[in-house]
């Protein structure tokens, strides 16, 4: 967040609302409100840059503090040894030295403001009087960007939905307002205050939050235009959904089975996974449609045939029962990571505008790209657990896992997605090889580990814990917990654990 821009914003609106041509009651509630909106950013006050304006309306209060009513706080002021806040007093309270003299500044409890979207409209309003084309530029940016990220909702005057935006008055004279100046975005300007370019918003899967922000950065085209773009765009995503299962089916579906997969049948809609056998390890392949993201998401993961042996079970068709966990995409090759078809998410755009078989084009090249996932994750994986991973020590896995290679990035060769399982992988690999002293070592750290935590989390408590806790009491035919990854744990927490 750019604190001190929106500092600098508000003073220059309160600037401006002294010099308009408001009523001087209109201009004091204007000014309250403006310090109200910026009470809603994590920023400094301004009193004492526009301190002027603001003594001038009655939004701030200058008072020696010889004539402060207030007993206690009188006191206070007296017996301060510097000028600054006054912690105890009731509100914001600053105290200052005047030559001799001691003087309070304070904001009165009373006064009127105005709802947000009619200080958006006013400032805007004196803005375009002024012919001040950056103040006008920032203050629609805010606006749009605090709708955008929900600092602002329908209890401000602002409404979520396009529906709610049309039936505005202010907004629609404010969003009239922007077209007649033309929106131009403003060079430079910091982020709060920057107009957002609707491509980069994120909201492209989202109809409703992108037809709300198409209101606000296209202000010429007509309610009837936005209403009709947004029923279109409703109509194309539930023909996507209508069209999508009989598209996996025809391309991932088919080359799959073809090449040893079998599917797995899920209740969910629009999620489809498969599972292969191989070595006594287990190979997983899920894929999920997510509408409010645009793309089909895909990603892989393995039960791996020694650690099963280490847990004592079999495998099973359960996402929290994988071992490592991993985006497809990642595996699939630079000339599909650098293509169009992976979205900003990781995953593979399906565009509900796209036609019939424009949409089947991008499912058959998901579909040949994906025995890149043979080589690059499922065999490389296996070998690695199979021996040559525990080449490296924990510590150098914990290492790279918690901080990264040279540039910070963790690299897919760390296998593990928590600290605490690549060291109980470690226990179990050192029992294998009959190493007790180096397994009591690393068992020693996961105790220190989980006695620094503040908050262990369901699965410390249910599983960690407890096996510890046996550890302790010489137990060594422990089975291994489950592996620790987000999918467990948000199995664990939708199963009462918190």
């Amino acid at each position: 967040m750019s604190q001190h821009a929106i500092e600098e914003f508000i003073e220059r609106c309160v600037q401006l609302v002294d010099r308009g041509s408001l009523s001087r009651t209109h201009k004091a509630a204007l000014m309250r409100s403006l310090l109200g909106l910026q009470a809603r950013y994590d920023t400094g006050l301004t009193w004492f840059r526009v301190h002027t304006e603001l003594l001038r309306h009655g939004v701030l209060v200058r008072t020696a503090v010889e004539e402060i009513d207030d007993a206690t706080l009188r006191a206070q002021a007296l017996a301060a040894e510097a000028p600054g806040w006054l912690k105890e007093a009731q509100g914001e309270v600053y105290l200052q030295w005047q030559d001799q003299a001691r003087v309070v500044y304070c904001r009165p409890d009373t006064g009127h403001t105005l709802p947000l979207a009619e200080v958006f409209g006013n400032v805007l309003n004196l803005a375009h009087q002024a012919d001040d084309s950056a103040l006008f530029t920032d203050c629609y940016g805010l606006l749009v960007n605090g709708w955008l990220d929900e600092t602002f909702d329908a209890a401000d005057g602002i409404a979520t939905t396009l529906d709610g935006l049309l039936a505005s008055d202010t907004l629609r004279a404010i969003r009239a307002l922007a077209a007649h100046r033309g929106l131009k975005p403003r060079r430079g300007a910091p982020e709060d205050l920057a107009v957002p370019r609707l491509a980069d918003s994120g909201t492209s899967g989202e109809i409703e939050r992108e037809m709300g922000l198409r209101f606000f950065l296209q202000p010429k085209r007509t309610p009837a235009a936005l209403r009709t773009a947004r029923d279109k765009a409703r109509r194309q995503q539930v023909r996507l959904r209508e069209l999508l299962p009989q598209l996996v089916e025809q391309h991932l579906g088919t080359s799959l089975r073809a090449a040893g997969w079998s599917a797995v049948t899920l209740e969910a809609s629009h999620h489809w996974q498969w599972i292969r056998d191989h070595d006594g390890s287990r190979q997983c392949l899920w894929a999920s449609y997510d509408p409010t993201l645009g793309e089909l998401m895909v990603q892989a993961g393995l039960q791996h045939a020694r650690l099963l042996a280490w847990q004592q079970r079999a495998a099973t068709t359960q996402l929290h029962d994988l071992h490592c966990v991993a985006d497809a995409a990642t595996f699939l090759g630079k000339q599909v990571m650098d293509s169009a078809d992976l979205g900003d998410y990781g995953g593979w755009v399906l565009n509900p505008a796209h036609s019939d078989a424009v949409l089947s084009a991008a499912l058959a090249r998901l579909a040949t790209a994906l025995p890149a996932l043979d080589a690059h994750f499922f065999r490389r994986m296996t070998d690695q657990l199979a021996g040559p991973w525990f080449q490296r020590s924990a510590d150098t896995w914990l290492q790279l896992l918690e901080h990264g290679d040279d540039n910070g990035v963790v690299p897919p060769e760390v296998i593990f997605a928590s600290p605490d399982s690549v060291l109980l992988v470690f226990v179990f690999f050192h029992l294998e090889c009959g190493e007790q002293t180096r397994a009591n070592a690393h068992v020693e750290q996961l105790r220190q580990r989980l006695a620094a935590r503040a908050r262990p989390t369901v699965w410390h408590r249910q599983w960690l814990a407890p096996f510890l806790q046996q550890w302790e009491h010489g137990v060594r035919t422990l089975s291994m917990p489950p592996v620790l990854h987000p999918l467990l744990l948000d199995h664990l927490r939708a199963n009462g654990g918190a």
